[in-house]
């Protein structure tokens, strides 16, 4: 076990905190961005409509079923 004097101890901290600070501001800086509603509903809707069946004489046929 590797043991650490004093001043070690307290830069480490004084790392820690500095760290614990970016991380923070990195949060707060910019928001989460997620798509809209709408853009999610297109494409579940465009998945349900999508038809993919494997073919001999090709590899696939996609067929948009609306």
């Amino acid at each position: 076990m590797q043991t650490f004097t004093h001043l070690e101890f307290l830069e480490l901290a004084q790392n820690e905190k500095t760290l614990k600070e970016s991380l923070n501001n990195l949060e707060t800086a910019e928001p989460e961005r997620s798509p809209k509603k709408q853009t999610i509903n297109n494409i579940l809707n465009y998945s349900k409509a999508l038809s993919v069946k494997k073919s001999k004489t090709v590899d696939y046929i996609e067929m948009i079923l609306n």
